[in-house]
């Protein structure tokens, strides 16, 4: 299987251009470089999955810590695209996140999905994460 990579390059971050918008359609391509650069002065980096020099599966991810939790790896985005999926990339990503987890002595790691996206929640319940909360929401 295809080796995991970090995007830091703008034709790396533009690479995963099609995984993350299947992911988030809201998202506009003319921004979309900007915007993961200012994520990643932030803390985010972006991991991708190439299958014949194409990016098709990718995963963005923090590290911090809060108080309930403590020290934790929080999964921001995790997309393949749809010609992709079950081959096993988001798996991929998934364990080389947990692998990255335990090196920094994180607690554990999360992730929020929404409520329609029962695929990826059948990964996630196989991968044995478990619904520990509501997020909520407040739109200023």
């Amino acid at each position: 299987m295809a080796d995991i990579k970090t995007a830091t390059s703008d034709s790396e971050i533009n690479s995963c251009w099609e995984p993350m918008y299947l992911l988030r359609p809201m998202l506009k391509k003319e921004d979309f470089l900007s915007t993961i650069k200012q994520m990643q002065r932030e803390g985010y980096t972006l991991l991708y999955i190439e299958e014949d020099q194409k990016t098709v599966a990718v995963a963005g991810y923090r590290i911090f810590s809060m108080l309930y939790c403590g020290k934790m790896l929080y999964i921001d985005d995790l997309s393949t695209v749809e010609a992709c999926r079950g081959k096993g990339y988001a798996s991929k990503l998934l364990h080389h996140l947990y692998e990255l987890a335990l090196k920094e002595d994180c607690k554990s790691v999360q992730l929020d999905s929404g409520p329609s996206r029962t695929t990826a929640h059948k990964l996630y319940f196989k991968e044995n994460f478990t619904i520990s909360a509501f997020h909520f929401n407040r739109p200023l």
